[in-house]
Order: structure tokens, then C-alpha cells, then sequence
């Protein structure tokens, strides 16, 4: 292996390696490796990770590390202003309750025609005057259903509209960019339709990606249950989490209520939906049985 050195190795681990990868690939490598190669590389590689430690394995397979992350800055927190919002507007006045942090997450977890589409459609027209607004969207249903549903809403909206959409299906941390801004993302699925434990990652991937701006993402849920599919890893990053059946919106969570004496969390409502106007009418607080 007379073209690869040490000294490379470790400057591609160092400066070109964002994440896990196996040691075969290190530098790019395409190629099969003989065995007096293999052993090499696997001995430079150990040696990496025992000895100068700016890597570790990862256990669950074999052959497999990451870089150790051992760069990140002092954070200066006194220099913050005392508990500053994020000036986010949300549909059924959620704002009453739910303090909102800047550089976090908002999940919407709705069941099939539940409403969650309107939701945050409705998230992006509310706020599209008042803070840079980009919708991150899956295009479900095409151009032409979106614009029908935000054409039909009681909010007028200029033209050209005061807000972006990216067409995106995955990875939508990529896309977040810029600082004081709302991103609403319509919505997360499973990879594949069946990974669905990477959906609590794929939203801590948002939240850390954060600068000063919110995001809003929609989650697909079972009938009936609070949390979306992902279970309760879709929970951990969420400063609010809003649960949506038909005809019936509960918070599930809130990391932060607006009242210290009033705790919003399993607060609920009925409403009805005008899927064609994007609009939630009649919406009253839940009453259970």
C-alpha cells in the first residue's frame, strides 16, 4: 500500500470524515485491499483509535468508527438576554400556553387526514409576514393541491408569495441554513417506510442544526396514539408536541408553559376541519367522557 500513508489517513479522519465510516474506505478507497494491505490499514487504524484516540469503534459492527468530536466552543450563556422567545405564531393559539425557545423543534404528529398538512400550511401563512418562512415539503399531492389549499385560506397572500418551498423527501437537515428563520417541514417519514427508529434522529439532526431559528415538522401517527411512528425517541428534541386525530388536537408535551401555574400538557380540543379552506372552525376544549 505504497500510496497511502499514516499522515493521509489521518488527515482524511481529521478534516474530510463527517461521520461513522468502515476502515476499508478511508481515503476513498474503491478498491479490494490484499491481505498484507488489510493488515496495514487495520493496524494504522487501531493504533488511531488506542493509542492518539481521535477515533472510537462502533460497536455494533465490526470494522466500523467515527471521529471523536473534540472541537466544540465554550458556550458564552451569560451573555444571553433572559428567556428570549422565538416570536413563532401557531394555529389554536398554542402561543397562550407553550413558551417557545429560539433553536427548537415543534412536532406535529397527525394521523391520516387528521389535519397535520393544514396545520402547518396554515404555520407558514400565519407567519410568513413577520420572519423569514420556508417550507421544507414532500409535495404530497403535487403543486397544484398545494396552491388550492393555500389559495382557499381566510389569509390573503401576496404574490409572489413571502415564502419559500424546497421540494425535499429526506435528509432535510441539509436544508437548514440560515438563522432567524421558521422552517415548517411537511413531513418526516421512515426510510424505506420501515426504519422507523431513525425519525427521533433525523429530528435531532434538525434541532442541532438550528441558528437561531424554529423548526415546525409533521410526523405521521397511528389512530389514536399520542406519539408518531418512531415511538418516544420523537419526543426527546421536541420543546412542544402536538398530537392529531380527527376532529380532536392535544399537546402532548411542553417543555415550557407560558404560565408557571398552568402546565398545558394533555390540554385538548375539538375542532372541524375545512380540508378545502386549510381552516379549523369551531374549536372548543375537549371533553372527555
Amino acid at each position: 500500500m505504497p500510496t497511502i500513508s499514516r499522515f493521509d489517513i489521518k488527515q482524511w479522519i481529521q478534516t474530510v470524515c463527517t461521520g461513522e465510516f468502515h476502515y476499508k474506505n478511508v481515503l476513498g478507497l474503491d478498491r479490494v485491499l490484499n491481505p498484507e494491505e488489510d493488515n496495514k490499514l487495520r493496524g494504522i487504524i487501531r493504533h488511531f483509535a488506542k493509542v492518539d484516540a481521535i477515533i472510537e469503534p462502533i460497536g455494533r459492527r465490526d470494522g466500523y468508527y467515527r471521529p471523536i468530536q473534540n472541537d466544540a466552543i465554550p458556550v458564552e450563556w451569560q451573555a444571553v438576554e433572559a428567556k428570549q422567545e422565538f416570536p413563532l405564531i401557531l394555529p389554536f393559539e398554542l402561543r397562550k400556553y407553550v413558551f417557545i425557545y429560539p433553536e427548537t423543534v415543534t412536532v406535529i404528529a397527525g394521523s391520516k387526514s387528521s389535519g397535520k398538512t393544514g396545520f402547518l400550511y396554515r404555520t407558514v401563512a400565519l407567519n410568513m409576514l413577520n420572519m423569514n418562512t420556508i417550507l421544507l415539503s414532500n409535495m404530497e399531492g403535487g403543486r397544484e393541491q398545494m396552491r388550492d389549499r393555500f389559495m382557499a385560506m381566510d389569509i390573503d397572500i401576496p404574490k409572489p408569495a413571502p415564502f419559500t418551498v424546497y421540494p425535499v423527501t429526506e435528509n432535510f437537515h441539509d436544508y437548514i441554513k440560515k438563522p432567524n428563520t421558521l422552517y415548517v417541514i411537511d413531513y418526516i417519514d421512515a426510510p424505506d417506510g420501515s426504519d422507523f427508529y431513525l425519525i427521533g434522529a433525523a429530528i435531532s439532526k434538525i434541532r442541532k442544526k438550528l441558528d437561531h431559528s424554529v423548526a415546525v415538522i409533521g410526523l405521521q401517527k397511528p389512530t389514536m396514539r399520542d406519539t408518531a411512528f418512531g415511538g418516544e425517541q420523537t419526543l426527546k428534541d421536541a420543546a412542544l408536541y402536538v398530537a392529531m386525530d380527527n376532529s380532536k388536537l392535544k399537546i402532548v408535551d411542553a417543555k415550557v408553559p407560558t404560565d408557571k401555574n398552568l402546565h398545558p400538557k394533555n390540554m385538548a380540543w375539538t375542532f372541524q376541519y375545512d380540508q378545502e379552506g386549510t381552516a379549523f372552525l369551531n374549536i372548543l376544549p375537549y371533553q372527555s367522557d
